[in-house]
């Protein structure tokens, strides 16, 4: 009977080992196929963001800004090379595309000194824009609500308001030219550059257009409709009329 209960014990025994074991190797298994399936998705990120990068598009101005063919007699700068803002009619600029892929839905800002926004020059909904230079033409805006401490990226305006400094002087930003973009798997970029009093570009920032704050990424097109939005709106009061007796 002894030897009878000791079998009974040690095949039990047996079995609960047997049976761990076989826990143990389906949590192995299961553990392995989701190393795995997490390689492969890690992998495929790494894939379309090497994609992304290698098709992104990066747009920069090329040299100065010109009056356009319709209004060469209007001078669009003055003797010291500062732009006339009030400069009535159309003006010019070459963008090119250094990256590797097309962009599309390319908006512009030239924003300047200038303390009333329609007196800034806007190109809105231009592309795409490829391989080849493009001329872009630029109007004085009929409404703007961008003002010049606006920023797409969160940290560098539309245009620098600040005194001239020594590492920071008025000459080198008369002007800045503010481009947003997208590539083709929607992804919005920026290239910002300020105009120097040479006629010259600076490039102040390339790259994709952060989230400001948590918000969505807002190209320049979006964050003006945005504030268009937020405008208040005035309505006239209503009529009074005189009621005879």
């Amino acid at each position: 009977m002894d030897t009878l209960l000791a079998t009974n014990f040690i095949n039990s025994g047996v079995a609960i080992g047997t049976l761990i074991l076989a826990i143990v190797a389906i949590v192995a298994i299961l553990q392995n196929r989701s190393q795995a399936r997490d390689d492969w998705l890690h992998t495929q990120q790494l894939a379309t963001e090497e994609r992304q990068h290698q098709i992104r598009p990066i747009i920069v101005p090329v040299g100065e800004f010109t009056p356009s063919p319709a209004t060469l007699g209007s001078a669009l700068y003055q003797p010291n090379g500062i732009v006339i803002w009030t400069h009535q009619g159309k003006i010019e600029l070459t963008l090119q595309n250094m990256g590797g892929g097309v962009a599309v839905n390319v908006h512009c800002v030239l924003y300047g000194p200038e303390g009333i926004l329609t007196y800034q020059f806007v190109s809105w909904d231009n592309g795409p824009v490829g391989n080849n230079p493009v001329q872009i033409l630029f109007e004085h805006p009929k409404q703007l609500h961008l003002a010049p401490d606006d920023s797409i990226d969160g940290v560098h305006p539309l245009y620098d308001t600040s005194p001239t400094l020594s590492s920071n002087p008025i000459e080198y930003r008369i002007a800045c030219l503010t481009v947003t973009y997208h590539d083709l798997f929607g992804i919005k970029h920026v290239s910002i550059f300020n105009y120097t009093l040479e006629h010259r570009w600076v490039c102040v920032t390339i790259g994709k257009i952060p989230a400001v704050k948590g918000n969505e990424p807002l190209d320049l097109k979006e964050l003006n409709d945005q504030k268009k939005q937020q405008t208040p709106k005035f309505s006239a009061p209503p009529l009074i009329t005189s009621q005879g007796n």
